[in-house]
């Protein structure tokens, strides 16, 4: 066993590593973290808009509440695209160790471009049914998440073009008379002018072709695959497997999964969060709130069941004492003092259940879902510290969600109970032990 676990970490350690500092993925996951406010002022006034009780839904629609509570929406969630090209930019910028003023520099021409990307022009119906055109308008449907893969992209490839000018000096000089507020401002100039040719190309060679703008040709190309990857509950599964194996070894899994959940998820949330806000069907049964909702439930291996089972079955005295350390931070979804106060780092004993029991809590999340037992998650991304039971709720938008995620932390306790009586059998022989001499 022992063997296995060395040669195990010998393989995860160093890919880990490779994953962690990955500037593409650290720029993603970076833009998405700043992004955070924002998307939770869009959640949480499209959950205030949409929660699904009756009598609330009458009085807010009775005094007339409920179209306010959807203006946030509309300039958050449904603009999501354009905060993330900026903000990723920014990140990607930074991974590169440009600095702050260079670093915002980046993002904003990261949105300049994705701006000249976006296509103008609509058409409405008159009275008649004749189509008219609107020259000036610009089609906000593309600054929703119909746009995210195109701002990820952005993001990543703008400040490394922009990056290239910065690195061989090819910026605008001023004489050094000129206030250094100043001169920092025509830094960018010559950068800005180059790659906005460039977006101008790139725009009028995707007006070419059958798809008639960059991010229809990205949606059509390469949403297929990246929905059937994400939609596929055997993706989630691996991510689940590989972040836990990785905190099994006291490597923060969490940070390495995120990474990827930003790429694959990102996008689906929104787009839920987006139809529920407007009333409508929710698309996508996978989504990144899925990730603390049905799968890792309070932390790393499912570890509120843990928290909960040493809280109701401890007979040592050390488990007893963790436990009441644990239980007020487990219910929050904060697992630190159980990965490495029992410690789930490293001990044999855990790894099983750390691997196997979000993996169950999972596929039962997504087979309630499936079979119509309780609705999609809505798309809201409650935040980490949000008590369990409210975070279920908040993740579905209504009661379904918290019983769900009632009866998954009861399965999950279940399963990890006689786990934990094993090395709790073993403090107590300890303990005996330890009194005796």
């Amino acid at each position: 066993m022992n063997n296995f676990m060395d040669a195990l970490q010998e393989k995860l350690i160093p890919i880990s590593d490779k994953i962690s500092k990955n500037k593409l993925l650290m720029g993603i996951s970076g833009g998405f973290s700043a992004m955070l406010p924002v998307v939770m002022v869009g959640a949480i006034f499209s959950l205030l808009a949409n929660l699904n009780i009756g009598p609330y839904q009458t009085l807010i629609t009775n005094i007339g509440l409920k179209p306010f509570l959807g203006i946030p929406v509309d300039y958050t969630t449904n603009m999501i695209s354009l905060y993330a090209v900026f903000l990723i930019g920014k990140a990607s910028a930074e991974t590169m160790g440009l600095d702050s003023r260079n670093s915002v520099s980046a993002g904003l021409i990261s949105l300049m471009t994705f701006l000249l990307l976006t296509p103008l022009g609509s058409s409405v119906a008159d009275a008649a049914g004749t189509a008219i055109d609107v020259p000036g308008v610009v089609k906000t449907y593309y600054f929703g998440s119909a746009g995210l893969f195109t701002a990820m992209l952005l993001g990543i490839i703008i400040p490394r073009l922009y990056n290239i000018f910065i690195k061989h000096n090819l910026t605008i000089k001023m004489p050094d008379s000129v206030p250094p507020a100043i001169s920092k401002s025509f830094t960018a100039m010559l950068p800005a002018i180059f790659i906005a040719a460039i977006g101008i190309v790139v725009r009028v060679l995707c007006g070419m072709t059958s798809y008639g703008t960059l991010t229809d040709l990205l949606y059509g190309l390469l949403r297929a695959p990246l929905g059937a990857m994400a939609a596929s509950p055997l993706t989630f599964i691996i991510l689940l497997l590989f972040c836990n194996i990785l905190w099994f070894f006291g490597i923060h899994g969490g940070m390495v999964a995120t990474s990827f959940m930003s790429v694959l998820y990102t996008a689906f949330g929104t787009e839920n969060l987006a139809a529920f806000a407007a009333g409508e069907p929710l698309p996508n049964i996978i989504i990144g709130s899925a990730w603390g909702t049905i799968g890792n439930i309070g932390g790393s291996g499912c570890a509120i069941g843990l928290c909960l089972a040493m809280f109701i079955a401890a007979k040592s005295e050390r488990y007893k004492a963790l436990s009441k350390i644990s239980l007020p931070a487990g219910l929050c979804g904060i697992s630190e003092p159980m990965v490495f106060g029992v410690p789930m780092v490293l001990n044999p004993i855990m790894l099983i259940p750390m691997l196997v029991v979000p993996i169950i809590t999972f596929l039962l999340g997504y087979v309630a879902m499936r079979i119509g037992l309780v609705p999609y998650l809505c798309g809201v991304g409650p935040s980490l510290g949000t008590p369990m039971i409210l975070y279920g709720f908040l993740a579905y938008g209504g009661w379904q969600g918290a019983i769900l995620q009632a009866v998954l932390i009861a399965v999950s306790t279940i399963c990890w109970l006689p786990f934990f009586k094993i090395i709790d059998n073993q403090a107590v022989a300890e303990e005996k032990a330890a009194a005796e001499e």
